[in-house]
């Protein structure tokens, strides 16, 4: 969670992130005291938390000043759907990649470290267009091999 926390919103919610998993729920006013935040800056970072399905609050009103009272715990549900959406996201993205790594024959200038399909390596008639030398062909087993195993991987991870 504080890595999903720290890429979508920064370091400033993995402090809160930190001290919410220390307890069931907590209040606006026990957040500033241990981070030490303004009210406003406060609200804002726990805002996006909320917006993403990191957190959650249930809202009290206090009967003595008849303010609402906000009481913020950390969402596992909502954090399980969001890694899960990322989690597919990377999975069509892998799946892309396998796609082109399996369709397409590739060569290599070994000189220049640059990789082409067999069509762009016939139209420069199997040399390299920056240096000249000779395009060798390249096997592309091992780059598909452990995309299947990523592939495999994630998805095992979104069928429990």
């Amino acid at each position: 969670m504080i890595a999903v926390a720290r890429e979508l919103i920064g370091e400033d919610a993995v402090q809160l992130i930190k001290i919410l998993s220390e307890q069931d729920e907590t209040t606006d006013d026990e957040l500033i005291q241990k981070t030490g935040m303004k009210l406003n800056n406060l609200r804002k970072l726990l805002y996006q938390l909320f917006e993403q399905s990191l957190v959650s609050y249930r809202r009290v009103r206090d009967k003595d000043a008849g303010w609402f009272k906000y009481y913020w715990r950390i969402n596992r549900t909502g954090l399980s759907i969001l890694l899960n959406a990322k989690k597919r996201k990377v999975l069509g993205k892998l799946k892309e990649r396998l796609e082109y790594e399996s369709k397409n024959m590739f060569f290599i200038c070994q000189t220049d470290n640059v990789r082409f399909i067999f069509e762009e390596a016939m139209e420069t008639n199997f040399q390299c267009p920056t240096c000249g030398g000779r395009l060798e062909s390249v096997q592309n087993r091992e780059a598909i091999h452990i995309l299947k195993l990523k592939i495999e991987e994630i998805e095992s991870s979104l069928s429990d």
